[in-house]
């Protein structure tokens, strides 16, 4: 699906971390079980050094809480002012009701503020941003309020998972722009891809694996809460796919890939990007990494990259940046989107949640 926007900006984009930062050397006993050769594999191939990691008490949404707040007294920004909060989130605090609605309840937003969540992995950023564009555009609303990301350690075991994931929140602001503002989107989603990469245990289906007809998740002693993955067919899907949905967004916004500024992908693993990029024959400047820092932040990715990478170039920014994002993930799903960030545009170095002491 293909859909372009006039008069909506993105104008404010922050991610935060939790406290926790863990070398992988420092896993090596752990995560995993004294194998060197995996380890140096993991370092190799998916880029992997560093990730954040929540305690058990903290929450996606409380590091969501976190950044909104920096964004309300750091910035001016009017609670009161905005019309709708969106929450895109695996790791939500309640089944129901939806993590947005916490949120509402936490930040003290006024009662017209709408709020609801969007359920969506890795693809889930650009996909709540289309969402929050098409309100924008169509007049409904004029400030959004996007919070997006994971917790995603809690769904892992060291004994069965050598997951190369992370622990982040983005949080975004998405504005009414009075003056043309062009932005593209192309979206689009393969259901029948779904287990390649889902959570077959924990919600109300009884999953049957046999019945599944992939082959390879009976080898693998999966618990509840639990993440399965086939890594050669996601990796064969986003090395075909993206580039495939790149140059289609490209085509249809009428736009050479040269005249980019920067190309933000969701950081899967180096591997995968160094493919994309080299197919795309994008210049590897322009399309910065930042998965050895952070890991893999799922939907949080792409902003966390973009907050890292914009920080070493120029803040406040001297021009116009015409960027990509590009994301793929679970569901199967893929979303790109083309647009301009504006002079004005703010976001901050990735930023450490301080808990609060009691």
């Amino acid at each position: 699906m293909q859909s372009s926007f006039n008069h909506v900006r993105l104008s404010h984009v922050l991610t935060i971390v939790p406290q926790n930062l863990i070398n992988i050397d420092d896993e090596l006993d752990t995560r995993y079980q004294g194998d060197i050769k995996k380890l140096n594999k993991i370092k190799k191939e998916f880029g992997l050094q560093y990730h954040y990691e929540a305690d058990q008490e903290t929450t996606a949404s409380d590091l969501g809480e976190y950044g909104a707040n920096i964004l309300f007294n750091e910035f001016n920004i009017d609670k009161n002012s905005l019309d709708a909060i969106i929450v895109c989130t695996q790791t939500p605090d309640f089944f129901t009701p939806p993590t947005a609605c916490y949120l509402h309840g936490k930040l003290s937003l006024n009662e017209k503020t709408l709020a609801f969540d969007i359920n969506q992995a890795c693809a889930g950023y650009v996909f709540g941003l289309y969402t929050a564009y098409s309100m924008i555009e169509n007049g409904s609303c004029k400030r959004i309020l996007f919070i997006c990301g994971d917790t995603w350690s809690k769904y892992y075991h060291p004994k069965y998972n050598t997951n190369i994931g992370g622990d982040g929140v983005s949080v975004s602001l998405i504005e009414y722009s009075q003056k043309e503002h062009k932005s593209y989107f192309d979206l689009g989603s393969d259901g029948k891809g779904l287990k390649y990469l889902f959570m077959p245990f924990g919600a109300f289906r009884n999953t049957d694996l046999k019945a599944m007809e992939e082959p390879e998740i009976l080898n693998k002693n999966i618990k509840e809460r639990q993440i399965y993955m086939n890594g050669l067919e996601i990796f064969n899907f986003a090395t075909r796919k993206e580039p495939q949905a790149f140059n289609q967004l490209l085509k249809f916004a009428n736009y050479d890939k040269n005249d980019l500024d920067f190309v933000f992908f969701h950081q899967a693993n180096k591997g995968i990007l160094k493919i994309i990029i080299n197919r795309l024959q994008i210049d590897h400047s322009k399309a910065p990494l930042s998965i050895e820092k952070y890991g893999n932040l799922s939907a949080a990715s792409i902003p966390a990259t973009l907050c890292d990478a914009i920080n070493s170039y120029e803040i406040p920014l001297q021009k116009n940046l015409k960027i990509v994002l590009g994301a793929f993930g679970a569901g199967l799903s893929w979303a790109n989107a083309l647009m301009t960030l504006d002079t004005d545009f703010i976001c901050k170095k990735v930023q450490i949640y301080q808990k609060e002491k009691k």
